[in-house]
């Protein structure tokens, strides 16, 4: 099943990016590096799943996909999992100069089965707290208007360092854009559409790492809404939401 929806992934994502103008020189069929080469740079493809049947991982998240309440964060390890597996496999195609390293190096997220179990809103909650630190929302699901209901006064955007893996309670590093062994991430593209569903603009989205090695070309963004650091003093930092 991984693999299949990681198929659709690419085949999906690869329309979508030609949709946008951006210009996609290679496709690697021989799984010696990343999926794409395109004007933004490298791009490695990864859908996230439940993971494999029968672990305790597993079984916990098909448990807490039962509850009423915030059973979108429930998503977070398996979403941290598959950005750690391809920073990996960056940083090995690196050290065996299988790419070159002055071009950036994108990895792309889609939601997969979290497309059709929540609001894509909340899935990107849950990939901003990995990659920024930026705490999650909370959120209740109104079943009498089968939809997400958002209260005021509830939503926060606390900063957080680190959160518990359930059920070992592993820790599970969050802020990965500010930790070094990522600098070789230049961004994390979120396609947050559901394999059944048409393409939309406001479900695809691009995460920028401020402190990359390789940063994009914001220029060549065109069409892309992309997430980055805009502000930054000793005491604080701002993120903004941008669109060219």
């Amino acid at each position: 099943m991984q693999e299949f929806y990681s198929v659709v992934h690419e085949l999906r994502l690869y329309q979508y990016i030609k949709d946008l103008g951006i210009t996609v020189s290679a496709l690697n069929d021989n799984k010696a590096g990343p999926d794409f080469i395109t004007d933004l740079g490298y791009i490695e493809c990864v859908s996230a799943t439940k993971g494999l049947k029968g672990l305790p991982e597993r079984n916990y998240l098909e448990k807490q996909l039962k509850q009423s309440m915030n059973r979108y964060v429930s998503a977070i390890p398996r979403l941290s999992s598959v950005i750690a597996d391809k920073a990996k496999k960056y940083g090995i195609y690196l050290k065996d100069n299988v790419i070159n390293e002055k071009i950036p190096r994108i990895i792309a997220i889609n939601t997969s089965i979290f497309s059709n179990e929540f609001h894509y809103k909340l899935n990107l909650d849950n990939i901003l707290k990995i990659l920024y630190g930026i705490g999650c929302r909370t959120m209740n699901f109104a079943h009498s208007s089968n939809s997400f209901v958002e209260e005021r006064g509830v939503e926060t955007y606390a900063y957080e360092e680190v959160g518990e893996k359930p059920p070992r309670n592993v820790i599970l590093p969050f802020n990965l854009f500010f930790k070094n062994e990522y600098v070789h991430i230049s961004g994390v593209v979120v396609n947050n559409n559901a394999i059944s569903e048409k393409l939309e603009k406001d479900c695809f989205c691009l995460l920028l790492n401020p402190n990359a090695s390789i940063p994009i070309n914001i220029s060549r963004l065109q069409g892309i809404k992309y997430f980055t650091l805009s502000e930054k003093d000793a005491k604080y930092i701002k993120y903004s939401w941008f669109s060219q």
